[in-house]
């Protein structure tokens, strides 16, 4: 998030099916909680298809037991049970009851009698997501997920490991190693329920709170059922890491720069390009302001994440994705010239006022890196670790970056350490990055703005309900802003009328926008919205203000209310799928 300057370029997201609206160019939306459909492979009863094994996981994966003894079959077919397991475990039922069963996979891959007293066991050597019931009632006892490093097949999860899809679908909420976060800790011993409650919960959602029917969003029953073996297994406690080393090794030059025109190949005006992530297709588009015409391309990385453009030559501007790779992209051919990997889960990305240096912020590893902005050159590596406001000394995932104007308050960074509950302040004009520290922010930070002056950079403390308010200049906490139920501005709202300033934010648990004057920094006016949300913008040359309702029902809303006391809804856009 930059400093306040009159508006150049904006960027939007695009998720499967789902537009959120090009609004004045200012809606922008960064969800994790989209899921692209994944065709899942029909075995024949004659010669069940055995895909192809990809390569293993992360390395933070789970823990996959090579041998499991189900629960007794009776047990199972009152209450179903999930389970993960390596390739070639050996899994053993028993029958403690008077009848006999006949366990039937439902793709064939194994039927067999089990009389009474007896038991069977069977060894899968192929991994996938198995179902089975008893051929002779019909009910369904189980599902096993049979993995090997971390991963299923190419026909699930989009070709990735299970680990890793849930870290980036999942992770935002529950915690990449699901240590839980805004979401709870999804961990054997905090699963107290049976496998059908947890299944249903991913696959329909929960009503009142941000948690999405992933059903609904594309997953098959089968990848659902996967899940909820991952989440019975226990979690590694290691966390992958990236060294400066490894940063400054990845660095490439994709064009040479002195090759590049020195004017723009395209029409468009370079102060009115709005640039929308195509998310799943690693890619993107770039839109003419004036005309909305689509004027190219840009190739990038997996779920292109965070934007920041160059304040002193509107030519460059950076992207960063959700799997920690930088690009600096030249606006006048519209392609990325270099490129650079800071991390493995990257969220965020902010440029100095003097246009010299870039942070990015990770959630894997938990560290800020800081670059040369002309080269990508990988500077140091800030290892995001503090003492929460609970009195633990944790590792702290990045939650947001932003960039301080060096004219206004000072030449700074600012970082949020998600799970510390810490701002940091970091000066950029000393070469050795000094850091001024705030403690016991809040718990679970998230989304933030700083004010039109920069003074004051607005916080979201997402568990507590509340917005920290925060003095840059003197790096402390001022005040604390009760809003509502999760709030989540996204990269914010702040606008004048009447010589009032205000600020906004949307929540991602109820439908509702909370405003405040930024001199008292008391909620002044709530806006009802048709559901929780995740983004609220306002544009200087607008009367209005939209905030949406991602988790709404419909999820397609944007709620447009005026900048003016008593800030009444003039409509609700609904467009889109």
């Amino acid at each position: 998030m930059s400093h306040i300057t009159p508006v150049r370029r904006s960027f939007v997201h695009l998720a499967g099916v789902v537009l959120l609206i090009l609004l004045m160019g200012l809606l922008a939306a960064c969800s994790s909680t989209e899921a692209t459909p994944t065709p899942v492979t029909e075995p024949t009863p004659d010669a069940p298809s055995r895909p192809t094994m990809p390569s293993g996981g992360s390395g933070t994966g789970p823990t996959i037991p090579t041998s499991v003894l189900e629960p007794s079959i009776a047990a199972l077919a009152s209450s179903p049970r999930t389970v993960l397991v390596a390739v070639g475990a050996t899994i053993t039922w028993r029958n403690d009851a008077e009848e006999m069963y006949q366990l039937s996979s439902d793709d064939g891959w194994f039927d067999h009698a089990v009389a009474a007293g007896e038991s069977f066991t069977w060894q899968p050597d192929s991994p996938g997501i198995f179902t089975y019931h008893d051929a002779l009632s019909g009910a369904t006892l189980g599902t096993i997920v049979v993995s090997q490093g971390g991963a299923i097949t190419p026909e699930y999860y989009g070709g990735q490991a299970i680990d890793k899809y849930f870290a980036d679908a999942c992770g935002g909420c529950h915690g990449s190693e699901r240590q839980g976060a805004v979401g709870p800790a999804l961990i054997p011993g905090r699963l107290t329920s049976n496998d059908q409650f947890y299944f249903g919960i991913i696959r329909d959602g929960r009503p009142g709170t941000i948690m999405p029917a992933w059903g609904a969003l594309g997953l098959s029953d089968e990848e659902i059922a996967g899940l909820v073996g991952f989440i019975r297994s226990e979690p590694e406690s290691s966390v992958a890491d990236w060294t400066l080393a490894q940063a400054e090794a990845s660095l490439e030059v994709l064009v040479d720069e002195t090759t590049l025109p020195s004017a723009p190949t395209h029409g468009a005006d370079l102060g009115n390009l709005m640039f929308v992530t195509e998310r799943e297709a690693r890619s993107i588009a770039a839109i003419d302001g004036d005309t909305h015409e689509l004027v190219g391309h840009i190739a990038a990385s997996y779920r292109a994440h965070g934007y920041a453009f160059d304040p002193t030559n509107d030519r460059w501007l950076y992207n960063v994705g959700r799997d920690g790779w930088v690009f600096t992209i030249d606006a006048y051919t519209l392609e990325a010239v270099r490129k650079v990997r800071v991390g493995h889960d990257s969220r965020g990305l902010a440029i100095s006022g003097d246009g010299k240096y870039l942070i990015a912020g990770n959630f894997i590893p938990t560290t800020a890196v800081i670059m040369d902005a002309a080269t990508l050159e990988p500077l140091t590596v800030i290892q995001a670790r503090g003492v929460d406001p609970d009195g633990v000394e944790v590792d702290s995932r990045v939650a947001i970056t932003s960039d301080v104007g060096p004219n206004l308050v000072g030449p700074y960074f600012l970082i949020a350490l998600k799970e510390a509950g810490q701002v940091w302040r970091i000066d950029y004009s000393d070469p050795s990055f000094p850091i001024t520290k705030v403690a016991n922010v809040g718990h679970i930070l998230h989304d933030g703005f700083l004010s039109a002056d920069n003074r004051h950079f607005y916080l979201a403390s997402q568990v507590d309900d509340w917005m920290a308010v925060i003095d840059v200049a003197k790096v402390e906490v001022v005040e604390r802003i009760p809003t509502g139920d999760t709030p989540h501005p996204g990269s914010g709202a702040i606008w004048t009328a009447d010589g009032t300033w205000y600020g906004a934010t949307t929540h991602a648990g109820e439908g509702k926008v909370a405003i405040w004057d930024l001199a008292t920094n008391v909620v002044v006016g709530i806006v009802e919205t048709t559901g929780p949300g995740l983004f609220i913008r306002a544009a200087e040359n607008s009367p209005y203000v939209w905030a949406d309702a991602l988790f709404g029902n419909p999820s397609n809303t944007i709620t447009v209310f005026e900048k003016e006391a008593p800030f009444a809804v003039v409509g609700v856009i609904e467009e889109g799928a």
